[in-house]
């Protein structure tokens, strides 16, 4: 299999021309990073449909009965199974099993999330469970030390939103302003493997956390579910902020999570016209898939503004080499990055916007991306606003 099979050479040439612009973007330093289960599946956790396979094979231990109904549904489903190990069983075995499946393995981390933690992202979200970024930042600290080079300060303790306080997720939002004192760290969205509190999974979680209870394929909500959509939570909140003031690129995704759909719709609906590019996704693509893999980038760019930037998936290649071609992409962004003068440790000295002279274009903000800066100046301030309503 080849490109040629994948793409048109006018197919392959647009492509290109977005991955230019993802660099661009990159290398601004302006952006920030969320990072989806694909990523950590490279180095042996479950992804998704392998997580719930776990789950509904706990459950059936647990008793018979398990409702497979909603199958079609993931979140649903989850909740069902949930549900049903509390009922039959205890709910720390199901809780026990999460922290087995996305505590510390062997693996570690390998080449591609060095390359992530490296590149100048103002900050780094993850939905993953899982360390495997932090054990990246902890090799990254380790190596700089080694060779006596001067970076940023790196924490290598996990940032999970929720249960840790306040002060740390302050620090965390001021550190993507690009202030050089705050250190390097991962922020975990939907929580950490060993603190059930935090973990987001089931529908119910989503619902408790995000003030959300969205519906598959259209069907219609009743008015309870209407109302959750008027409930700022905290998630909520976050989440908004991170994707209405900063451009974001999405990595490990496969952009079908229906929850993170209607936060992008929201926002979209807020803050900027459709049809726009404000966001990227890397997603993969296959010869057996190219439909449906076109169709979503076109409804990720037609209605929430992303961009997709394709690598090819390599059908033949056994399950743990189908999507070996994601690491020379993320290799040759980390080249064209350093190419530009713009490794992560410049991008955090670059000087506050209150330290130019009226006026002039940051440096980190291309002649082609005035508009794009506008929209970042003024979605702060409606965030501002909007948040400070809710409190």
């Amino acid at each position: 299999m080849n490109n040629q099979e994948v793409f048109t050479p006018e197919e392959r040439d647009e492509n290109e021309e977005r991955k230019r612009e993802l660099i661009e973007l990159v290398a601004s330093g302006e952006a920030t990073l969320i990072v989806g289960a694909g990523s950590s599946a490279r180095v042996g956790y479950v992804t998704w449909n392998g997580l719930l396979e776990k789950l509904e094979d706990l459950a059936n231990r647990c008793g018979t009965g398990l409702n497979q109904t909603r199958k079609d549904n993931p979140l649903e489903y989850a909740e069902d199974i949930k549900s049903h190990i509390e009922k039959t069983a205890d709910i720390g075995k199901y809780y026990d099993l999460l922290d087995e499946l996305f505590r510390p393995n062997d693996q570690g981390y390998n080449e591609f999330h060095k390359m992530l933690v490296d590149l100048p992202f103002r900050g780094i979200l993850t939905t993953n469970y899982d360390t495997v970024l932090e054990a990246a930042l902890l090799g990254k600290k380790i190596e700089a030390e080694r060779e006596r080079r001067q970076i940023r300060p790196i924490d290598v303790m996990p940032l999970v939103i929720g249960p840790d306080t306040p002060r740390l997720i302050h620090e965390f939002l001021l550190a993507r302003s690009n202030d050089p004192h705050i250190p390097q760290r991962i922020a975990h969205l939907h929580g950490l493997h060993r603190y059930r509190e935090s973990i987001i999974l089931s529908s119910e979680d989503y619902v408790e956390n995000y003030g959300l209870r969205v519906k598959k394929n259209g069907e219609d909500q009743n008015d309870e579910d209407q109302g959750n959509e008027n409930r700022w939570t905290f998630h909520r909140k976050l989440l908004w902020a991170v994707l209405a003031t900063r451009r974001a690129v999405f990595v490990g995704f496969s952009m079908e999570d229906i929850y993170f759909t209607k936060m992008l719709e929201i926002v979209s609906t807020d803050l900027w016209g459709w049809n726009k590019s404000i966001h990227f996704a890397i997603m993969g693509i296959s010869a057996g898939d190219i439909k449906d893999s076109r169709d979503k980038a076109d409804t990720l760019k037609n209605e929430y503004g992303i961009d997709t930037v394709f690598y090819e998936v390599l059908e033949d290649e056994i399950s743990e080499k189908k999507h070996k071609l994601l690491e020379p992409l993320f290799a040759d962004i980390v080249r064209q990055c350093e190419n530009k003068g713009r490794s992560i440790g410049e991008a955090q000295d670059l000087p506050d916007d209150t330290d130019r002279p009226k006026g002039e274009e940051p440096r980190s903000i291309t002649s082609g991306s005035r508009d794009i800066f506008d929209w970042v100046k003024q979605a702060t301030q409606r965030m501002l606003r909007r948040i400070g309503d809710e409190d």
